[in-house]
């Protein structure tokens, strides 16, 4: 119902100790990965996406970034199976935080995995993707427990374009900034896929300070109708 303000957007902050997971494309070399492992044909390779969501959460001060590539060359790259693989191999690696800027109809392999990965103590952060409000609910942004994530732009305006979940929880920029495509060159970028890793970044600095994650709500701000709704 708010829009967490990174502190670090556009500035570059303190340094987060806390790692965080990035299950999307390949990163590239000039994003520091602690880790990157493939689950695609050919992963891990750098892709503009996945690159652009690391950058920001280094960008953000995240100091330790673990990278799975689901994508790779594959044609039917980032499946289910591909994401699930994925959440067991960051589960493996200890990983606290997993940013997911990804969306696809709901899989009952992947909602268990989800659900495994969350009762272990693990926080999924999953952007409602870009298709529009009147398109189904996004998944794994709708599974139980998995913090679902919006954008707006540079004036707090929601992004006409964010999709929708059965539960949202919070809104971060998702327009009027930049971020690293895997050529090294900054870009205009825009979509909720984009304010899911800058959520991620404010939960990996509450758990940095022993912070639950709920401390988000104290330094996010209440946008549009006062109170819980469907947009913010």
């Amino acid at each position: 119902t708010a829009k967490p303000t990174p502190a670090t957007q556009g500035k570059g902050g303190a340094a987060i100790r806390t790692p965080v997971g990035v299950i999307d494309g390949g990163v590239a070399a000039a994003v520091p990965t602690k880790s990157a492992r493939g689950f695609a044909t050919d992963a891990p390779i750098a892709s503009n996406h996945g690159t652009a969501v690391a950058s920001l959460l280094r960008h953000a001060g995240v100091q330790s970034i673990v990278s799975a590539d689901v994508y790779g060359r594959d044609a039917a790259g980032g499946s289910a199976l591909a994401i699930t693989r994925a959440l067991d191999w960051m589960q493996g690696q200890h990983v606290p935080i997993v940013s997911i800027s990804l969306t696809g109809p709901s899989n009952p392999l992947l909602a268990r995995a989800v659900a495994a990965c969350i009762a272990k103590g693990m926080v999924i952060i999953a952007a409602v993707g870009n298709d529009g409000p009147g398109a189904p609910p996004a998944y794994p942004a709708s599974y139980p427990f998995v913090l679902a994530v919006t954008g707006v732009d540079g004036r707090d305006r929601a992004l006409i374009e964010a999709g929708r979940s059965v539960h949202l929880d919070y809104a971060g920029p998702g327009a009027d900034m930049k971020a690293m495509y895997a050529s090294g060159r900054w870009v205009s970028v825009r979509g909720t896929s984009y304010a899911a890793p800058l959520v991620a970044a404010r939960a990996a600095a509450a758990k940095d300070m022993g912070q639950p994650i709920a401390a988000l709500d104290r330094e996010a701000r209440d946008l549009g109708v006062k109170g819980a709704d469907s947009i913010y």
